[in-house]
């Protein structure tokens, strides 16, 4: 692991197309913003760790051909998925 220290309005690259930037320091959080492309998917890591969670579960059902279970999974997870307007919410209030 690369550890780095940088001030607020300082910068890191990752390769040429991702740039991360101190926008703010309050007690014990940092407000970071993260310019990358579009194709490279930027998510927090518990978010990150959910998904493939219920990714693999998603494989397992679809491995049984349990199709109605599938789908029960599949509806069980839209509603559970945050909506911008809540990943929004998060990311002002520091989560």
């Amino acid at each position: 692991m690369l550890v780095l220290t940088r001030k607020l309005e300082e910068s890191i690259v990752i390769g040429k197309d991702i740039t991360i930037t101190i926008l703010a320091i309050d007690k014990e959080k940092v407000k970071i913003g993260i310019n990358a492309p579009r194709d490279i998917p930027v998510v927090r890591k518990e978010l990150f760790q959910a998904i493939q969670e219920q990714s693999a579960v998603a494989e397992q059902l679809a491995a049984q051909n349990k199709v109605d279970h599938f789908e029960s999974l599949r509806d069980l997870l839209l509603q559970q998925t945050p909506s911008e307007e809540e990943t929004e919410k998060d990311f002002d209030q520091g989560k």
